[in-house]
């Protein structure tokens, strides 16, 4: 500064931006450390949604009656078929069923892996979340365990027979690498957003310890607004973090008053707000779209079905539930790939959203979807459920991506104040009529795997 001092006020600009930047550093560093955490805690739930549906598919009294006698037997096959279904629907490693023993031991009892399978009463590696599932709690292990297949993160949910004991424990194992490339991911593309978001600080104190003119004032004002919607991104991503970030544009415009530094600054504040609210607005939609169909996800399921559930408290619900499911899926992944099977996905959900365009659509399992459809009568529904068959004999009657049939089993039910307590009341009577559609459709093609869950 050629020897002179700087003012009072220079020196007041140069302290407050020294304190933002270190505040934008701690901020930033918080941010990515929550949001890693968020994101942990997202997959996990996503771990436990798939290992509590696969408990929830199985036989608890064919599970905890199985003996070494029965392997390869109709009862351990059925299991096993059972477990294959997500194996081959569900992006995980191995699934598998096993049982603790009165010694205090886990053994394995079903393991369909059709490469290197588990004996049946083989000892398994003890993690801490297997400690819980034994003693009833479903739970996701916090870090990875190597055994002689691999280095897993693995969840685990006990199985419930008649009597409410534990028949068994139904464990998936989700390889360590891709679980940590998830969380690595994410968390570089949040903490991409957090170090552009410290370079547009220290521009911002640049820019004000060069020239401080009229609006210190405005601008202290828009930082404590800017550092406010920091910290609500922080709650946020706590909830909804765990998706690829959007391509949220870093570039501020100059505005008509280049001449006044502080003024292009205050744009340039507002221009942030709005990538983090874009920003926002994404992890909220994010958080509730299945990525390979589009459709609603189990999350946003779960949350209409407890606003469902209020409504038959409070005597105002009227709804209808439908149940599809594709039928054949495996066959038609083991004949023609998991690339083509996905395709069917895909087109059995825009076909059901399509024929119910005034509900909403979730994918509640690999191949199953389900429509909560408020306010509904008779015909409607059944003007909907003729749309859906109508749309599987175009797709068939078009040139598909590979030779096989789609067939899709559909259940619908209709919400009886007089004789429903809960939804699932509801639902089960949906499914029923859902399984009932997949045995004549396997009656008619001489296939017997149309069974009903039990």
């Amino acid at each position: 500064m050629n020897g002179k001092k700087l003012s009072f006020t220079m020196r007041y600009v140069l302290a407050f931006g020294v304190l933002l930047f270190v505040a934008n550093v701690v901020l930033g560093f918080l941010i990515v450390s929550q949001s890693q955490y968020a994101m942990k805690q997202l997959i996990n739930k996503d771990m436990l949604d798939v290992v509590k549906s696969a408990a929830g598919s199985l036989d608890p009294d064919a599970l905890g009656a199985l003996t070494k006698e029965d392997v390869d037997g109709p009862a351990f096959n059925e299991i096993k078929r059972r477990l294959l279904v997500f194996q081959n629907s569900v992006d995980i490693e191995f699934i598998y069923a096993v049982r603790q023993e009165a010694d205090g031991q886990f053994v394995f009892t079903v393991d369909p892996d059709p490469e290197d399978p588990a004996e049946f009463g083989e000892e398994v590696l003890v993690t801490p979340a297997l400690v819980s599932a034994g003693n009833g709690e479903p739970a996701v292990d916090d870090s990875p365990a190597e055994d002689e297949w691999g280095n897993f993160y693995s969840a685990y949910c006990p199985v419930l027979d008649s009597k409410g004991r534990i028949a068994g424990i139904v464990g998936v194992d989700f390889d360590a690498k891709w679980y940590d490339d998830q969380v690595a991911h994410y968390t570089v593309s949040i903490a991409a957003v957090t170090v552009a978001s410290i370079l547009v600080g220290v521009i911002v104190v640049t820019l004000v310890s060069r020239s401080v003119r009229r609006r210190f004032v405005e601008l202290e004002r828009g930082l404590s607004e800017l550092s406010g919607d920091v910290d609500q991104l922080v709650g946020e991503m706590a909830s909804h973090a765990g998706y690829a970030a959007p391509q949220v544009s870093q570039k501020v415009e100059s505005s008509a008053h280049d001449t006044d530094e502080l003024e292009m600054i205050g744009d340039k504040i507002n221009v942030i707000r709005e990538e983090l609210g874009t920003y926002l607005d994404y992890l909220q939609v994010q958080a509730y779209t299945d990525a390979l169909t589009n459709t609603d996800n189990y999350s946003a399921y779960d949350e209409l079905v407890r606003a469902v559930e209020q409504r038959i408290a409070t005597g105002t619900a009227d709804f209808w539930v439908a149940v599809f499911d594709i039928n054949s899926l495996k066959e038609l992944n083991d004949n023609y790939g998991h690339e083509c099977g996905n395709v069917y996905i895909k087109a059995a959900a825009q076909i059901v959203g399509d024929a119910f365009a005034g509900a909403r659509t979730f994918r509640i399992g690999g191949d199953e979807f389900a429509v909560i459809a408020e306010g509904f009568g008779q015909e409607k529904m059944d003007e909907c459920l003729g749309k859906v068959d109508e749309s599987v004999a175009a797709f068939n009657a078009s040139q598909r991506p590979c030779p096989a049939m789609l067939a899709l089993s559909k259940g619908a039910a209709r919400f009886e104040a007089d004789g429903d307590v809960t939804y699932k009341d509801v639902f089960d009577r949906a499914d029923t009529a859902m399984y009932h559609d997949k045995r004549e459709y396997y009656r008619m093609v001489g296939d017997r795997r149309g069974r009903r869950r039990d």
